[in-house]
């Protein structure tokens, strides 16, 4: 189940950089893990570094992926955010991207949240 949990979040996290070049962002890191846990995408938006959280789901039986994310979680990511800028005053921001597969993964939707938190 593990394997395929990660086969899932890759291929999320694949998708979603695609959403994201399409839309004008750089990729500026993927996967940056630290002490407090891993922020899944960093891109470039014009003048802001975005700290992306990808959650997936197959299906929708059991929720949306979006339904995963709650305060603590945000809060985790803005303390791995802040230690990835480590100081430097930057214009930035946290996004959520909720992908939703079928269980050919396949693409059903995906859905970006801007600013967050």
């Amino acid at each position: 189940m593990r394997t395929l949990n990660l086969y899932t979040g890759k291929l999320a996290e694949d998708l979603a950089c695609n959403h994201l070049k399409k839309n004008g962002y750089s990729i500026v890191e993927r996967n940056f893990r630290n002490r407090f846990g891993e922020i899944d995408i960093i891109a470039k938006n014009k003048d802001t570094l975005v700290f992306i959280e990808v959650k997936a789901k197959i299906g929708k039986d059991f929720g949306l992926p979006e339904e995963m994310i709650n305060k603590k979680k945000l809060s985790k990511v803005r303390r791995m955010a802040e230690v990835y800028l480590n100081g430097v005053n930057a214009l930035c921001r946290i996004d959520v991207i909720a992908v939703v597969l079928d269980s050919n993964n396949e693409l059903i939707r995906l859905t970006h949240y801007q600013n967050v938190y």
